[in-house]
This record gives structure tokens, C-alpha cells and sequence, in this order.
């Protein structure tokens, strides 16, 4: 179980760099209905299926939240930190900026 968290951890976070919301939640779903399939297969009972695709599901979308949220605040420093560069040079030259 550890190391399926752990699994769903890194992809989600990945996840949340690169896809869409709604995209994410169709390959969660799926994801998460296979894990149940497997669980039942090893002679667990449904009811424990289901809990445990349920509780990697959260994990899943919280962890995608958190990629989500840490890649557009690196976008938004690196846009800042470039506009800034940009306005420092104007400074260094004398010259305005153009567009």
C-alpha cells in the first residue's frame, strides 16, 4: 500500500504540472477502478476495495492540487523575475523598453 501511494504521489504531482483538471479526473477514475479491481482479485472484500480506492482517489486529487499550485507559482516568479530583468536593463541603458 506504501508503495502505491507513493506511486500515486509522484504521478499526481506530475500530473498537476502537465494536464487539465477534467483530464486528470477521467485518468484518476480509471486509475482508481483498476486498483479496486486488483485489491478484489487478491481475496479482499468490496467494501474494503472501494475504501481503499477512495482514500488513494483523495490523495490523488490533493496531491494534484499541490502540483497544480507549486508549478503556477513557479510561473508566475519566473514571469516576474523576467519582467524584471527586462526593466532593470532599461535602467542600465537609459533607453525605454519597447512594446
Amino acid at each position: 500500500m506504501l508503495k502505491s501511494a507513493l506511486i500515486v504521489v509522484a504521478v499526481s504531482i506530475a500530473a498537476g504540472a502537465t494536464i487539465r483538471a477534467w483530464a486528470f479526473a477521467i485518468f484518476a477514475f480509471f486509475l482508481m477502478a483498476a486498483f479496486g479491481v486488483v485489491i478484489l482479485l487478491k481475496g479482499s472484500s468490496l467494501t474494503e476495495a472501494i475504501v481503499s480506492s477512495l482514500k488513494l482517489l483523495v490523495l490523488m486529487e490533493i496531491c494534484y492540487l499541490a502540483g497544480l499550485f507549486a508549478f503556477s507559482l513557479w510561473g508566475h516568479s519566473q514571469r516576474r523575475r523576467k519582467k524584471n530583468a527586462i526593466a532593470d536593463r532599461s535602467h542600465a541603458t537609459g533607453k525605454r523598453p519597447h512594446g
